[in-house]
């Protein structure tokens, strides 16, 4: 059993900027929680102490529209939470302090939880008094989060470690990026093509507030880094995690128990890219929401398949009331090498060629009908040869958020891509060896 004695909140915080500290205990353990932002400083992290030994210093990231809205948009109040739970390895009362860490100088303190620990099993009498509670080792591929929600971790690309500021781009990999994305530039313009990159935020990101305590992501990632890069060099790019966040409280985004969007999600992105795209030049009409009918039905998710005895996975699909477009050819290929062509039976309107991968699918059931031709192909790459063979109005670049740490290579694209199908047993509607 744990009992929280009081919360106090110290005024030296209030010499330095704003900030509140509070409490609670669960099923997972005492979880210590508040906001804090500097005023001339910046407060980067907050640590946690049981007398002088530190438990555990956390990132000030996570988003408290709740703050901005008592003390307005100042500087550094957008992300000033922090969250991070604790268990007992004895019995007793104790006092944890809690200060905050600014870019210079020395902590403040923030203020203090005592708190009553009792009936603990296996109790430790070496060590402090207190844990850092970390996920259960045991789930190698889900991270179990609040209310059912379920997320990626131990992927390749270590999705959780971008999130954290664990894993980043190394100055060869920045230099390496900008290579590519100006080389893909320079292309499109020949062809007469807008290009626009938009990237889809992780889950993760968009439902950080679902994360267990201990997960806790930065300001920047290497996304940030990749929309600073694509800038620099004069390529349009859009990071869509503003709008997702907008949007997610009129229903759920992502599957609970799946790493992927639903269709209300790619809804969400479709009407953006739509917008940003009619900014660029390209005008095309976005279908109207009154246009949509919902529906829900149950699937075994991609995590939830990872757990035994876990509940289906419910999933957001969609049915137009009114469809202008058929796909005219596809290759049923699964994944990486599928090829599809979309084509609107009046032909009017502008082309689109899109490169994206998973996410990509779901979003083609609404970008199809708001262009006269859209021809998609799953990869990360971008294929020179379909760029000139095509001469599309549009080129969409969809890559995923956790996806960017990767520099992608774009020589000999098409014939990696026509290796790729052929392997799966498919084929390309275009081959390498013609020129």
């Amino acid at each position: 059993m744990i009992r929280i004695d009081g919360v106090s909140r110290s005024e030296e915080i209030d010499t330095h900027g704003r900030g509140n500290l509070a409490a609670s205990v669960d099923a997972r353990g005492l979880t210590v929680h508040g906001w804090a932002f500097g005023d001339e400083r910046i407060a980067t992290d907050v640590e946690i102490l049981c007398g002088d030994d530190l438990l555990v210093r956390m990132p000030i990231a996570l988003e408290r529209p709740d703050v901005v809205a008592e003390v307005g948009d100042r500087p550094g109040a957008a992300h000033s939470g922090f969250m991070a739970t604790l268990q007992p390895r004895r019995d007793g009362a104790g006092v944890l302090r809690v200060q905050v860490a600014f870019e210079e100088g020395e902590a403040v303190p923030l203020g203090a939880v005592v708190v009553t620990a009792a009936g603990v099993e296996s109790p430790s009498e070496d060590g402090t008094a207190w844990t850092y509670s970390q996920s259960p080792a045991a789930l190698d591929k889900v991270l179990v989060g609040r209310d059912g929600w379920l997320f990626l971790r131990g992927d390749s690309n270590d999705a959780i470690g971008q999130q954290t500021g664990r894993v980043r781009y190394t100055e060869r990999d920045k230099e390496r990026l900008g290579e590519v994305l100006a080389e893909r530039e320079q292309l499109a313009e020949e062809a007469g093509a807008v290009w626009l990159t938009a990237v889809v935020p992780d889950k993760e990101i968009v439902y950080s507030e679902q994360l267990p305590s201990e997960i806790v992501p930065r300001a920047r990632r290497p996304v940030h880094d990749f929309l600073e890069i694509a800038a620099g060099v004069g390529a349009d790019a859009v990071y869509l995690l503003d709008e997702m966040v907008a949007a997610k409280y009129e229903g759920d985004l992502y599957m609970r128990r799946d790493t992927h969007w639903n269709y209300r999600g790619a809804f969400v992105a479709y009407r953006a890219i739509c917008r940003e795209l009619n900014c660029l030049g390209v005008e095309v009409d976005a279908v109207a929401g009154e246009e949509v009918e919902w529906w829900e039905r149950t699937k075994e998710g991609d995590l939830s398949g990872k757990l035994p005895g876990s509940p289906p996975c419910v999933e957001t699909r969609a049915t137009l009331r009114r469809s202008w477009s058929r796909r005219t050819y596809d290759n049923s290929v699964r994944n990486h090498g599928r090829a599809m062509i979309h084509e609107r039976d009046d032909s009017s309107g502008p082309s689109c060629l899109v490169f994206g991968e998973s996410f990509a699918e779901t979003l083609l059931y609404f970008l199809q009908e708001s262009f006269g031709r859209v021809v998609f192909v799953h990869t990360s790459m971008f294929v020179r040869e379909l760029v000139e063979r095509e001469r599309p109005d549009a080129i969409l670049s969809l890559p995923i958020e956790r996806f960017l740490i990767r520099v992608p290579d774009d020589t000999d694209a098409l014939a990696k891509l026509e290796a790729t199908a052929q392997g799966k047993g498919g084929e390309l509607p275009w081959s390498a060896e013609v020129g």
